[in-house]
C-alpha cells in the first residue's frame, strides 16, 4: 500500500489506522489513494479493493459530489455534508463527511482528505420519528377525512342526481345565481318516457335514463361552455355560459334532439328508439330573476310539445315565426334548391401539419339562396332525411365534386358519406358506378361519419373494399365524438382519421383533451393511419398541434370554405 504521507509524518498513518472514524484520500481525479480500516469496514471492502477505484463508484447520489467539489474549488473544504455510500453488499450507509484539500507549494491541490462518520443509526432513529409523526398525522387526517367525506356526501346528495351522478336542478339554480355573464338554458324531455317505464319496468327505465345521460354528456362537449344537469323524472338541462348566436344555439339544440332520435339504446336485450323535445331560454332576453330562465325554458318546452315541434325558443310573446324554425317552410326551400340547382359544394382546405401548405379539400354542402346568402347544412340536412330528400342532396354533391375533380387535375377532395348513404342500395350502386367509370378516383376520399355509429360492419367493409379497387381513400370523420370507438379503426380499412372538434377546440389548454388526442395519435400511428385535426381555430392550437405527430390540420384559422378549390 502506498503511503500518501511524507516520511517524517508516518506516525499520522498509525493514528489514522486506529481512529474510529473512517478516513480516505483522493487524488485530483477522484481516485481513492488511501483508505483507513474504519472506512473499509464501514463499506465492507478490503483496502486493496477500494484503492485505485473512483469514489463515484461508491456514491449513491453524484449530485451531492458535484456540490462538494464546487465547495472545495471555491473554499478548499466542504464540511458537515451528508451523503450516502453504497456498501459492497449493495446496502446503503448514511454518513456525514468533512473534506479538506491539501495544496503543494504552488497552491495546486495535491490531495483531498475525507473524514466520515456513520450516521446510519441516527438516520434510522429519524426515520422512526418521522414514521411516528406520520402515523399521528394520519390519525388526524383520517378523522378530518371522515368529517370531510360526510360533508361531501351530504353536499353531493343535495346537488347531484343519485342515478346518473349528474348535477341536479338545485345545483343548476345554485350555479346560475351568481352568474354575471349571459347564459342560456336548454331543457330536454324524453318523449313518452312514462309509457316506456310502465311497459318495461323501473329498472330498465333507470338504465335508459343513464344511457341518455351518457349520450347527452358526449354531445354537450361539442358546445363550448356547456354543462349537463339531470332534472326530475325524464328531463335534462344544458347550461351554456357565454352562449353563441341564437342561430347557432338553435342549430346545436336541433342537432342534439336529432342525435337522440337517431340513436339506438340497447337495454337488457331490448332495442329502444327515443324522441326528445327541447325548450330554450336566454338570460339576456329576460329582465327578471335568474331562476325564471329555467322556468321559461320549461314553458318553451311545453309549448314545443303542444305544437309537436322539436324545440322552441322562449320569447315574451311566445310567437315563433322565424323561417328556420318552420320545417314545412324548409322543405319547400329545400325542394326549390334542388330543382333550381342551388345545392353546391364549398371546399374547405386541409393543410400539411408541418408546412401548412394545402394538400387536399373537404367538400361541404351549402344552399345558395336567391339573394346570394349561403346556408349551412345545420338548417336543412336533418330535415332532408325526414322527408326523403337526403338521397338527392348526396347525389348532387357527388356529381358536382366529381366534375370539380375533372376540372382540377391533381387536386384531392373528400366527400362526406353517412351510414345511411352506404346502406341505401340505390346510393351504394350509384357511387360504385361513378368511381368505376372515371379516371380520377384516386383523387377522391370518402369521409364516413363516425358519430352516427356503425352497426353492420359487413356492409361498410364491402363498400370500402369495392371503392378502394379504384384508388379511392377512406377517412373516418368526427373521430372522438358521440359513439367514439377505437374498434372502428381496427375493423375498417381506413386511411385517415379526422379528429373531432370537441377534442381539438381547447387542446392547447385542456389536459384531458391532450391525453385523449395523444391516445388517438398513438393508436392511429401503430395502425399506419394518417391523422387530421378538425376545427383548428387559433394560432395557439395550431402551434400546439405542430408539436405532435399529426399529419394534417383543418379549420377556420387557415381558411373558410370557399366555392372553388384554390391554393
Amino acid at each position: 500500500m502506498q503511503n500518501p504521507f511524507p516520511a517524517d509524518r508516518v506516525h499520522v498513518h498509525d493514528i489514522l489506522k486506529h481512529m474510529p472514524d473512517g478516513m480516505f484520500t483522493l487524488d485530483t481525479n477522484l481516485i481513492i489513494r488511501y483508505a483507513n480500516p474504519a472506512f473499509c469496514k464501514l463499506l465492507g471492502f478490503e483496502a486493496g479493493e477500494l484503492i485505485g477505484s473512483s469514489v463515484t463508484e461508491h456514491l449513491e447520489n453524484l449530485d451531492i459530489l458535484s456540490s462538494c467539489i464546487d465547495s472545495i474549488n471555491a473554499h478548499g473544504h466542504c464540511n458537515d455534508q451528508e451523503t450516502v455510500f453504497k456498501r459492497k453488499d449493495g446496502t446503503n450507509v448514511h454518513i456525514s463527511k468533512n473534506v479538506q484539500a491539501l495544496y503543494d507549494d504552488q497552491g495546486t491541490i495535491r490531495t483531498i482528505v475525507v473524514s466520515i462518520r456513520d450516521l446510519t443509526h441516527l438516520h434510522e432513529l429519524n426515520k422512526e420519528l418521522s414514521l411516528s409523526k406520520a402515523e399521528l398525522q394520519r390519525y388526524t387526517d383520517d378523522l378530518k377525512g371522515i368529517v370531510d367525506n360526510r360533508t361531501r356526501e351530504l353536499t353531493y346528495r343535495l346537488f347531484y342526481d343519485s342515478l346518473t351522478r349528474l348535477p341536479n336542478r338545485t345545483k343548476l339554480i345554485h350555479d346560475t345565481e351568481n352568474l354575471e355573464q349571459p347564459y342560456a338554458i336548454v331543457v330536454l324531455n324524453i318523449d313518452r318516457f312514462g309509457e316506456i317505464n310502465s311497459f318495461y319496468g323501473h329498472e330498465i327505465g333507470d338504465e335508459l335514463l343513464e344511457s341518455v345521460a351518457e349520450l347527452l354528456d358526449e354531445l354537450s362537449k361539442q358546445m363550448s361552455g356547456s354543462t349537463l344537469y339531470k332534472l326530475p323524472v325524464d328531463e335534462y338541462a344544458l347550461l351554456i355560459t357565454a352562449p353563441p348566436s341564437r342561430e347557432e344555439l338553435e342549430a346545436f339544440t336541433a342537432y342534439v334532439v336529432e342525435q337522440i332520435a337517431q340513436s339506438n339504446f340497447r337495454i337488457q336485450d331490448h332495442d329502444m328508439n327515443l324522441n326528445a323535445t327541447a325548450g330554450i331560454a336566454c338570460s339576456n332576453d329576460l329582465t327578471d330573476t335568474r331562476q325564471s330562465v329555467l322556468l321559461r325554458a320549461g314553458m318553451a318546452l311545453k309549448l314545443a310539445k303542444k305544437r309537436r315541434r322539436n324545440y322552441i325558443v322562449y320569447d315574451p310573446s311566445l310567437h315563433i315565426k322565424k323561417d328556420y324554425e318552420k320545417n314545412i317552410r324548409w322543405i319547400k326551400r329545400l325542394r326549390e334548391a334542388i330543382e333550381e340547382d342551388r345545392i353546391v359544394p364549398y371546399y374547405h382546405p386541409i393543410v400539411n401539419a408541418r408546412t401548412l401548405e394545402i394538400e387536399k379539400y373537404e367538400a361541404l354542402v351549402r344552399i345558395i339562396e336567391d339573394d346570394g346568402s349561403v346556408v349551412t347544412p345545420f338548417h336543412f340536412l336533418e330535415i332532408s332525411k325526414k322527408v326523403k330528400l337526403y338521397y338527392h342532396v348526396t347525389r348532387i354533391m357527388i356529381d358536382k365534386v366529381f366534375e370539380a375533380l375533372r376540372q382540377n387535375p391533381g387536386k384531392i377532395c373528400s366527400i362526406n358519406l353517412s351510414i345511411e348513404d352506404i346502406h341505401n342500395q340505390s346510393m351504394y350502386a350509384y357511387i360504385i358506378d361513378k368511381v368505376r367509370n372515371c379516371a380520377y378516383s384516386p383523387q377522391l376520399i370518402f369521409e364516413i361519419l363516425e358519430s352516427e355509429g356503425i352497426e353492420n360492419y359487413d356492409v361498410v367493409n364491402a363498400f370500402i373494399t369495392e371503392v378502394k379497387k379504384y384508388g379511392v381513400k377512406i377517412a373516418l370523420d368526427d373521430f372522438g365524438a358521440g359513439y367514439s370507438n377505437f374498434a372502428y379503426i381496427s375493423r375498417l380499412d381506413i386511411d385517415y382519421v379526422k379528429i373531432d372538434g370537441s377534442i381539438i377546440r381547447d387542446v392547447d389548454t385542456n389536459r384531458t383533451s391532450q391525453i385523449i388526442l395523444d391516445t388517438i395519435l398513438d393508436f392511429a400511428s401503430k395502425l399506419g393511419v394518417e391523422t387530421v385535426a378538425e376545427f383548428v381555430s387559433s394560432e395557439a392550437i395550431c402551434h400546439y398541434l405542430q408539436t405532435l405527430p399529426i399529419n394534417a390540420m383543418q379549420g377556420y384559422y387557415f381558411a373558410k370554405p370557399a366555392p372553388s378549390m384554390e391554393g
